[in-house]
């Protein structure tokens, strides 16, 4: 896909560094806050000298003050912190006002490592769910979305089907997640009764029916493929029937998963929880 999507100038995002490396298709070196692209040029062979260089793998320090017109495609090995953030490291693609792609792979571990690394700062773990949030949705477009969150006008219409949402707008459907939730919870619950922290990994694989077998009484193993059972606990997370916790030690951060406020609620017959989903073969992760 790399290859088919190449052009003259094209960024990958990373969270870590990269080695410079020379592939038989393409050209790329990695970039980090205070190299600068001349200086590495003139420090390397001259095949990489920077009208060479085909693809930069960077962190978003290269980002600032890039206006490179001829990029044609952004992509985001995980997410980003924020959808400011987002916002200004995809803008870097199609300035030429020629088609342009934005990819970025979301992953379930993404969120928790993500949320290790914004946790001290002001309102960073509540940029981070909105973020999450967008690569979550499936059935809104993608532009009217990023509208919303500045605050901005958007017709659906003007997307053109450029969005993955728009271009699969019959491939999701609406499921009752009630009975998931429950389960989950459940296994949360039974944790927190035996003073057990349980990580988000530890979440997945129990109720999968893979993790200590004194969290999987009483609960029922779920039948849902591992990317939907993820997608499940990021939506209770989002919702607030979960919450993260944090454990701090002089060398890492560590997130825990908690019951949330709205996790009582679970315990009425009455209350019912529905989530869009992907429908098998549909959608980006297809």
């Amino acid at each position: 896909m790399l290859v088919k999507l190449l052009g003259p100038k094209n960024i990958i995002f990373f969270l870590f560094i990269l080695k410079p490396h020379q592939s038989s298709k393409f050209f790329y070196f990695y970039y980090e806050a205070g190299i600068d692209c001349m200086e590495y040029s003139r420090n390397k062979s001259a095949e990489y000298d920077c009208a060479a260089v085909q693809v930069v793998v960077a962190t978003v320090a290269f980002g600032m003050g890039i206006d490179k017109p001829d990029v044609r495609f952004v992509i985001h090995h995980t997410i980003s912190k924020s959808i400011e953030n987002y916002y200004q490291e995809s803008g870097r693609a199609g300035r030429d006002d020629l088609p342009a792609d934005c990819i970025v792979y979301f992953g379930f571990p993404d969120v928790f490592r993500i949320s290790t690394m914004v946790v001290m700062e002001n309102v960073g773990h509540q940029k981070l769910l909105q973020m999450v949030a967008y690569c979550q949705n499936v059935d809104r477009c993608r532009r009217s979305l990023m509208a919303v969150h500045f605050d901005e006008v958007w017709d659906d219409e003007g997307c053109n089907q450029m969005c993955d949402t728009c271009c699969n707008a019959k491939g999701y459907a609406s499921v009752d997640i009630t009975q998931h939730a429950r389960q989950v919870v459940l296994i949360v619950e039974q944790a927190g009764s035996m003073d057990e922290k349980v990580t988000p990994l530890k979440l997945v694989e129990t109720w999968m029916g893979r993790g200590p077998a004194k969290l999987r009484k009483m609960i029922q193993t779920t039948t849902l493929s591992r990317l939907q059972a993820e997608a499940v606990i990021i939506s209770l997370l989002l919702q607030g029937y979960l919450r993260e916790d944090y454990s701090f030690t002089p060398y890492a951060t560590y997130f825990y998963v908690k019951l949330g406020r709205k996790a009582p609620l679970l315990k009425k017959e009455t209350h019912t929880i529905n989530m869009n989903m992907w429908k098998a073969g549909a959608g980006p992760s297809a």
